[in-house]
């Protein structure tokens, strides 16, 4: 059982990846995966250690951000091409999820992709550091690879909202723009597939996490390395509360 639930994330994870550009509902994605609403978000969260909704926010995001660095579409442009219909909803869950306004990213990105995170005290008050946050997550071994899931939290667990968060389309570097300063665990989650050639391909659970590390206004933050574990579902289960369902 725990296989084809493993199995039905992956293939919700991949439609996600297909279709954040339309508009998708969470809904639309459960009926597509033959789960109820209630039961795909208590097994993707499980599973992931966010929801779904959240996950495919962080899809969205992550083209957004892409978008609003290299593109020159506007803001409402890169609102509907990331599959949302009101830029007042995009504008506000972008800021949510990365600290930022979307015109302000653009601003901090445009002169350079790497360019530090600018102002470390926000609009909201909230001191950041000068630095972006780098790391790098590692597969449990060179044959596998998967979608995995960056989020930032207080506690060493994927409990509630990351503060911030990104989706690597596989293992590797990430990037978490203005982090808010105090104590905190950068949690990664993956259902990396292992490649052998000529089996057929099997999909685990990994987790893997990095904390508490320090955030200070007046430094950059070090790197960090966070490396995969494979886990079962099992276990994930006793450390991961889902989120009531709400809408995309």
């Amino acid at each position: 059982m725990d296989s084809a639930i493993t199995q039905a994330v992956v293939s919700v994870i991949a439609n996600m990846h297909h279709n954040f550009r339309e508009d998708l509902t969470i809904n639309e994605i459960a009926q597509a995966a033959g789960f109820s609403r209630f039961h795909l978000s208590r097994e993707f969260t499980h599973l992931i250690g966010v929801s779904p909704r959240r996950f495919l926010r962080a899809i969205r995001f992550e083209e957004a951000k892409r978008l609003l660095a290299e593109s020159g579409l506007n803001i409402a442009e890169i609102s509907h091409t990331v599959g949302y219909s009101s830029v007042g909803t995009f504008s506000s869950c972008f800021k949510s999820c990365t600290g930022v306004t979307p015109s302000a990213y653009r601003q901090l990105r445009s002169a350079d992709p790497r360019a530090d995170a600018g102002d470390p005290h926000p609009a909201t008050g909230t001191p950041t550091a000068p630095a972006p946050l780098r790391g790098h997550v590692q597969a449990p071994s060179e044959d596998q690879s998967g979608v995995v899931f960056v989020g930032l939290f207080p506690t060493p667990f994927p409990q509630g909202h990351p503060v911030r968060c990104t989706v690597l389309p596989r293992p590797g570097a990430f990037v978490l723009d203005t982090v808010p300063t105090g104590r905190w665990h950068v949690l990664a989650r993956s259902v990396t597939r292992r490649t052998h050639e000529g089996r057929p391909a099997r999909h685990t659970p990994t987790v893997g996490g990095s904390g508490a590390i320090t955030i200070a206004a007046d430094h950059a933050p070090e790197p960090v390395v966070i490396r995969l574990r494979r886990v079962s579902l099992a276990a994930l289960r006793l450390f991961s509360v889902p989120e009531e369902p709400r809408p995309a």
